[in-house]
């Protein structure tokens, strides 16, 4: 059996990130950073037309967003991660119990 690489090992990924929590290396920023954050990164770069944002425009950041979101499409819903996320920023103080009659 082979030993997983040191990139297996750090949860870095060799090809495209998937997954919300993947690591990878970005080459505008020189490091390692969470898809997460270059999607949040990349989207208020170019939504807002800050131009000054290293992530505006970005080859990388688009090709993420656009592995991300083919990744959704074919599994038809939402990543289970993304779920996670919304429901955990919603705060259980937010939920309303139903009224009774």
């Amino acid at each position: 059996m082979n030993a997983p690489t040191s990139a297996a090992v750090q949860g870095e990924v060799v090809g495209r990130p998937r997954r919300l929590s993947d690591v990878f290396h970005c080459g505008h920023r020189s490091r390692r950073m969470y898809l997460a954050t270059c999607l949040d990164d990349y989207m208020n770069a170019n939504a807002l037309r800050v131009k000054s944002m290293v992530c505006h425009d970005c080859t990388q950041g688009a090709d993420n967003r656009e592995t991300f979101a083919a990744d959704a499409d074919t599994e038809g819903a939402l990543d289970a991660e993304i779920w996670g996320r919304l429901i955990a920023d919603l705060g259980e103080g937010d939920v309303k119990p139903p009224k009774k009659k």
